[in-house]
């Protein structure tokens, strides 16, 4: 979290436009399945695991994660930031009037926070007027930090498509953050968060709307990640086997 934090810090003293994508289990199914979701995964400026598994994967592939970092707890850190460092935060997303709920939230919470401005859009596809009512209201409000609310895979789509044109420094796609944020929907106990179990008590408080996703959907991803393991452990080290392919060209020439 704090090297995240230290990344967006930065973002923002560049001043050009940069996307931070929170990455799940969810996340890797729509990339395997669509090119476009997944390019604007990849172009992000900075990735977060938002989901305990992805921190496990890491540390098997060897490339271990210190830790996860969730689009909730993002958005709630990028508040305080944003009030000690007199940056301005536009929240974007959500349903209607939730946004400016956990906008009076956070700003109880951080004394001093500037909310720059709060936008619920319709729901479904945007119309071209709607587009452009939201660009003017981004770029009118000239935000240090924009925290998008939207479903996956629509928000990172969305996002890619128009973060250069909104001009903000820093754009974080935090899905159902907004919702957490101002109450709406509790949080798992610490507990269960450190020990990767927060899908479970999700799972329990919103069954009908997320079973699927989390019982098939993402137990097929994690099959196909320890697959992917399994595969990487029998190939041979890329050194390896050009050290072989050196032998035997040495053994066909002599």
């Amino acid at each position: 979290m704090g090297e995240a934090l230290s990344r967006i810090e930065g973002f923002i003293s560049e001043g050009r436009p940069h996307r931070v994508v929170t990455v799940n289990l969810d996340y890797l199914r729509h990339s395997r399945r669509d090119e476009h979701f997944r390019d604007a995964v990849n172009s992000a400026d900075l990735a977060v695991a938002d989901g305990a598994p992805l921190v496990w994967a890491s540390r098997l592939f060897g490339h271990p994660l210190p830790e996860r970092v969730t689009g909730v707890d993002l958005a709630d850190r990028c508040a305080e930031l944003a009030a000690a460092r007199s940056y301005r935060l536009f929240l974007l997303g959500a349903g209607p009037g939730v946004a400016e709920g956990v906008a009076r939230v956070l700003e109880q919470k951080y004394p001093g926070l500037h909310i720059a401005g709060t936008y619920t859009p319709p729901f479904g596809e945007f119309s071209e007027e709607e587009e452009q009512r939201i660009r003017e209201r981004i770029r009118r409000a000239k935000p240090d930090i924009l925290l998008v609310g939207l479903p996956t895979p629509r928000q990172e789509l969305w996002n890619h498509g128009r973060a250069e044109e909104w001009g903000v420094p820093v754009t974080i796609g935090v899905g159902a953050a907004f919702d957490m944020l101002g109450g709406l929907v509790p949080r798992a106990p610490r507990w269960m968060q450190r020990s990767g179990l927060e899908w479970l008590f999700r799972l329990w408080i919103e069954p009908r709307r997320l079973w699927k996703r989390y019982l098939l959907h993402d137990s097929l991803e994690l099959v196909r990640l320890a697959a992917g393991r399994l595969t990487l452990r029998r190939k041979p080290n890329n050194d390896d086997a050009r050290t072989t392919q050196q032998r035997a060209n040495t053994v066909e020439t002599k």
